[in-house]
Order: C-alpha cells, then sequence, then structure tokens
C-alpha cells in the first residue's frame, strides 16, 4: 500500500492520541500535546497516510541554536506494523534534521526494546549512553545517535548535570568542571546551592540572584579548580534593568568584593572580549570555559545564562547547557554535548545591550 509521508495537522490530533494509546502502555503524549507540537515552530511533527488513514507518526524536536536534533517520538499505528511504516518515518525525520541543518539526530529507547533497537543500529545509530529508571515503569532508556552531516562528533568525558533551580546555571557548569577534574567529585543539589550562594551578587532581594564572572572564578578557585577570567568591560555587570537603587548598591559592593578576592588569589584577568580563538585554544589545552550566553536565540528570552564549552570539533563548540525545559518535552540528549556552529556560538555569547561578552576558562589547579 503506497505511504505518504506529510506534517501532521491538527485535524490528525485524534488519529494521533487514538495511536498513542494503543501502542504504549505509559509515557503516553496526550491530546493537548500533540497540538502543541504541530504548532511549535521548534518541533516538526509527520505523519504516515496509507489509504486516507494515518499509518504512523514521528516527531522531531529542534532546539534553536543547536547542531542537534531528537527524535522525540515515533509509532506505526496498529495493523501497520512490519510494513516499513516505521523505517519511512525515521529517514523522514532524518530528512527534517537535515533541512535544519543539524549535524546529528539523537533519540532514546526503553532497553528492553530489541526489536527497535536493532532497526537503529542497522540505520546506523551508535549508543552513547543509558538513562537508569527513564520511564514511567522504572525502565531504563539507551541513548543513540546518528551524524547527519560532517564527521564523528566529538565524545566528551565532562559529566553532565541539570540544573535544579532556575537560577544556578553558573553553579552547576562549575560542578561539571570540578567533576571533570576531579573524577572523585559528585555534583548533587546541595553543593549546587552552596556555590550559588558562594558566587551570586543578590542575597534577600527580591528574589534569587545570577551569577557574575568574578564570584563564579572566585568560587572555582575556592573548589580547588585554577581560573582565568575575560570579561569585555570593567566595572558593575547586570545591572541595566535594575531599577531599585537599593538592590544596585547590593549588587555593586558584592562585585568589588568578588574583584578583590580574585586579585587576592591572583586569578588573571583579561579586560576585554574574547575572541573564538581563545575559547579554541583553551579547549585545545585541555581546558574548559564557562562562557556567558543571552538566553535568546536557544529558549527566546532575554536572560544571562551560563554554559560549559567542553569541545571543538573544527566548526562547531561543544557544549553542556544545564538548562533542559522539561515543558518543551527536552531531555539530557537536546542539552549535553550540543555542537554549536563557531558563527552561531559567537552570536549567543553575549548579553545586554553593551554586548557583554564574559567567560572563565578553568583547569586542573597544580598544588
Amino acid at each position: 500500500m503506497p505511504v505518504e509521508i506529510r506534517k501532521a495537522r491538527a485535524s490528525d490530533v485524534d488519529a494521533l492520541a487514538a495511536i498513542e494509546n494503543a501502542v504504549f502502555p505509559g509515557d503516553r503524549i496526550s491530546r493537548r500535546s500533540f497540538r502543541t507540537l504541530i504548532e511549535r515552530e521548534t518541533a516538526e511533527a509527520l505523519v504516515a497516510e496509507a489509504d486516507g488513514s494515518i499509518a504512523g507518526y514521528a516527531i522531531v524536536l529542534l532546539r534553536a541554536g543547536s547542531g542537534v536534533a531528537r527524535l522525540y517520538s515515533i509509532a506505526a499505528a496498529p495493523g501497520f506494523g512490519g510494513q516499513g511504516v516505521g523505517r519511512l518515518l525515521l529517514d523522514a525525520a532524518e530528512e527534517v534534521a537535515f533541512r535544519h541543518e543539524r549535524m546529528l539526530l539523537r533519540l532514546e529507547v526503553r532497553e528492553d526494546n530489541a526489536r527497535a533497537i536493532q532497526v537503529y543500529e542497522k540505520a546506523g545509530y551508535r549508543r552513547i549512553g543509558r538513562e537508569a529508571d527513564y520511564y514511567e515503569d522504572g525502565a531504563s532508556a539507551l541513548r543513540y545517535e546518528k551524524t547527519l552531516r560532517g564527521g564523528v562528533p566529538v565524545t566528551t568525558t565532562v559529566p553532565f548535570y541539570e540544573q535544579t533551580c532556575d537560577f544556578t546555571c553558573g553553579p552547576c557548569c562549575l560542578m561539571m568542571a570540578m567533576a571533570h577534574f576531579d573524577r572523585a567529585f559528585v555534583p548533587d543539589p546541595v553543593m549546587e546551592i552552596r556555590l550559588w550562594r558562594e558566587a551570586t551578587t543578590v542575597f534577600m532581594m527580591s528574589g534569587p540572584g545570577g551569577c557574575e564572572p568574578f564570584g563564579l572564578a572566585v568560587a572555582g578557585h575556592e573548589s580547588g579548580l585554577a581560573a582565568e577570567i575575560y570579561v569585555s568591560f570593567y566595572g558593575a555587570l547586570f545591572l541595566q534593568s535594575v531599577r531599585s537603587a537599593e538592590k544596585r548598591r547590593v549588587m555593586e559592593l558584592a562585585q568589588v568584593d568578588f574583584r578583590r578576592r580574585a586579585e587576592g588569589y591572583g586569578i588573571p584577568v583579561n579586560t576585554r572580549a574574547f575572541a573564538l580563538d581563545d575559547i579554541r585554544a583553551a579547549i585545545g589545552a585541555g581546558k574548559l570555559v564557562l562562557v556567558l550566553i543571552s538566553g535568546f536565540l536557544m529558549f527566546g528570552k532575554k536572560v544571562p545564562h551560563w554554559v560549559l564549552a567542553i569541545g571543538d570539533d573544527g566548526d562547531h563548540i561543544l557544549i553542556h547547557d544545564p538548562w533542559v525545559e522539561d515543558e518543551r518535552q527536552e531531555t539530557t540528549l537536546d542539552a549535553a554535548n550540543i555542537p554549536v556552529p563557531h558563527a552561531i556560538f559567537m552570536a549567543m555569547a553575549q548579553f545586554g545591550r553593551d554586548g557583554l561578552r564574559a567567560a572563565i576558562i578553568l583547569g586542573k589547579r597544580e598544588p
């Protein structure tokens, strides 16, 4: 029977929900979520149509600014199994990711789903990890990826840690670096908050504050790391939108303290905008780089955000982003070891009207 692959429409939602309920015993996508995914700019929902019936679907998630796509879900309708519908949808999902200039397509699959695993491995997917207790029933997931363009991507031994609070991206990146350079260190939420308290600019002033480069460098140094700071201009940071004079005063005093402590520790400070070559040279020397970006490109929010640059393949900077958007069905596959094209990386690695560039090069401190 001829099968047509097309974009899903709102009128397909009932059929998609019926497939979901028939195929999966748990972890189901709701009708509302199907509708949202069909409409979302950073997702593409595909259906396989045969003789007027929906024979299956595939959903691809496309995080903005990233070189990675993720196959969020794929299923063939009852009665269409074994007819090649799943493989047609998988091929179509790869075409979608390729068309959106993605380097990789990643996916998760139940560890006990031998048939699906065989299909993916035969199609060229390689296993990159395992997540215990991933599904509702406690089953583990295996993580796979396939290269769609370019060479095989750079692998990493830098552990990934997902932030548990909205405001702890910097400390989480710091913990990932600490765990990389000291294998005995295990990140956890207690240390996440401790480092935030040590590096933040604001305490008890209309909500939690963010972390600035000098505070993070000082916290990193005190945790046993070697740190070097790049900041594009001298002076108090992140004050453009602060209207409260008292809050500005507290933030400025906190930053003066961080600067004095950084000087006391002998932490090198480069008061200039870092260049791409600075980041690549640091990574090439075996170091990691905590980089300030604007969240606008990836998340549509003009907020300062810290990511950890962990690799460079010659065309992309690979990053760990501790922020995983659960509301957008993201998992660590969307946030860990993300290849970001050099030009896009430099475009996002600045914040605010002044185009602030800030980074902290981190390494293992010699005794």
